[in-house]
């Protein structure tokens, strides 16, 4: 599995309830710019619509290679369909309508098949008490670990 680009700010904002692995419906240009990883996910929101999953302002810009006169309507930021079963898009939608839940995207990688995957949380905001809590406990097991190199 190669890792192309994480969304780091997610793990620190959410409290993840559950994880999900989706497939992207993808044009031949967007998947050699994922793979040479021109791809954002920081922005991204994840929405359904019609029993379907889509993804909203994953930022994939043009490959590089690619002539602008191949595809001259391209917009970067255009929503996606995600690839799930029914049943795991009736369990995110169950999941999303209790309060304060939402659907994020976490990672984009590539499975050991080659296809391009994106990993998808169900999760609750932090509140800004748990947010310095959790500060705290990375803080006193840094100085932990330093405590005992030093040794």
């Amino acid at each position: 599995m190669q890792f192309i680009t994480k969304n780091k700010r997610a793990y620190f904002d959410y409290e993840i309830e559950k994880e999900y692995e989706a497939g992207i419906v993808l044009k031949w240009h967007e998947v050699k710019a994922i793979k040479t990883s021109h791809v954002n996910i920081q922005d991204a929101a994840i929405v359904i619509e019609n029993r379907e999953l889509w993804i909203y302002n994953m930022d994939i810009p043009l490959y590089e290679k690619t002539s602008p006169a191949l595809v001259p309507h391209y917009r970067q930021k255009w929503k996606r369909k995600l690839l799930l079963n029914k049943n795991e898009i009736t369990k995110i939608a169950a999941s999303l309508d209790k309060p304060w839940m939402v659907a994020l995207a976490l990672e984009v990688f590539v499975n050991k098949w080659g296809f391009i995957k994106l990993k998808i949380w169900i999760g609750r905001l932090h509140k800004k008490i748990e947010k310095k809590q959790i500060i705290k406990e990375r803080d006193i097991k840094k100085q932990m670990d330093r405590d005992i190199r030093s040794l």
